[in-house]
């Protein structure tokens, strides 16, 4: 092999890493991806083995029309006219206009579609044992598998994105939830119950801190700010498989910032400013009282201000900490599926 083809196969492989699979506005262009998929067959020289790329569309839409029923696919399958159509474009949408499909319909429908790809259209034997669903997309078959998992990934990416841009109205994660229900073997309705019970907790209690900090009482606010702050960081450490018995709010911590795995997007900056307010809390709690009454009066009033400050600023490190653990708590059900070896462009 040249030097120039070399370069070509990179880019393409290059070109298929980046591929859009989901538009910003939930759809997925089939055209292009089966026709694409097909390409992929061609580049790792198996291309005797590619379904041909018609037969990819008509089993996601029949899919979809079976799943759904004709009204409701009719909404899910949309048909756009390419006004600057070219007949070059020809080998992709021959109809001139693109399908769009929406992610709707893609959550009913995309496992089986990907895994009957492999073995209805392909031919390949279904697995004695349950496993990944696009296995039959094999990692030696270097463009094949990195456009079916780039899917994947994309797939459920997209899903996590609107699963936390709805946190804010249900105040829970739909993938939190299956987390739960997996971890605790509970129905699906009984883990959601148990969430929403648990934003309603967070709501009083934030609700209770404002009140506090209006009305004054800044100690109380720094209790159950303190309260707020430790129960995300036990239930993040709780979810993704670290037990503390009794946790102090210091051990909790110093449990997340330790941690060194990049699994997770762990605030650092935000728990370094938190392990200061620590301290200031503890001077509130336990150090305001001078030891001579001559000092007292003074010693009152420095504390006063110090509780305030540390007061309202933990207002501000609880709003941040469960933002934190809304984005991160979608990515409590993992999606990626690592290489088993390491592959090269040949």
């Amino acid at each position: 092999m040249d030097s120039k083809e070399q370069q070509n196969r990179q880019a393409f492989l290059d070109e298929i890493s980046r591929y859009p699979y989901i538009r910003q506005d939930g759809r997925l262009i089939l055209e292009p991806f089966c026709v694409y998929l097909s390409h992929c067959f061609g580049f790792d020289g198996i291309l005797k083995f590619s379904p041909q790329p018609r037969d990819v569309y008509m089993l996601l839409v029949e899919m979809i029309r079976e799943r759904l029923g004709d009204d409701e696919a009719k909404k899910k399958i949309q048909f756009q006219n390419i006004v600057d159509w070219r007949p070059e474009l020809a080998y992709i949408y021959p109809e001139r206009f693109m399908t769009c499909i929406h992610i709707g319909a893609l959550v009913m429908v995309s496992h089986d579609w990907i895994y009957d790809i492999g073995h209805s259209l392909m031919g390949i034997p279904e697995p004695e044992e349950p496993g990944k669903y696009f296995a039959w997309a094999k990692e030696e078959w270097l463009a094949v598998h990195t456009f079916i998992n780039g899917y994947h990934n994309a797939f459920f990416s997209f899903q996590k994105e609107l699963d936390r841009e709805g946190i804010s109205k249900s105040g829970f994660s739909l993938f939190e939830a299956l987390h739960l229900a997996q971890a605790k073997d509970i129905d699906f309705d009984e883990a959601v119950n148990e969430l929403k019970a648990r934003h309603s907790a967070y709501q009083a209690a934030i609700d209770q801190i404002t009140k506090a900090l209006q009305d004054g009482y800044y100690l109380e606010a720094i209790a159950l700010e303190e309260c707020l702050i430790s129960n995300c960081l036990f239930n993040f450490l709780n979810r993704i498989g670290s037990k503390l018995s009794n946790p102090s709010f210091h051990s909790l911590l110093k449990e997340v910032s330790d941690r060194q795995d990049t699994a997770w997007d762990y605030p650092r900056e935000l728990l370094g400013e938190l392990d200061k307010w620590r301290k200031a809390r503890n001077t509130a709690i336990h150090g305001f009282i001078s030891s001579t009454s001559v000092e007292l009066d003074f010693s009152l009033a420095n504390f006063r201000e110090s509780v305030k400050a540390t007061a309202l600023s933990g207002e501000e490190y609880c709003k941040a900490i469960v933002s934190w653990y809304e984005v991160e708590s979608v990515n409590f059900v993992r999606h990626e599926f690592p290489r088993e070896r390491k592959v090269t462009v040949h």
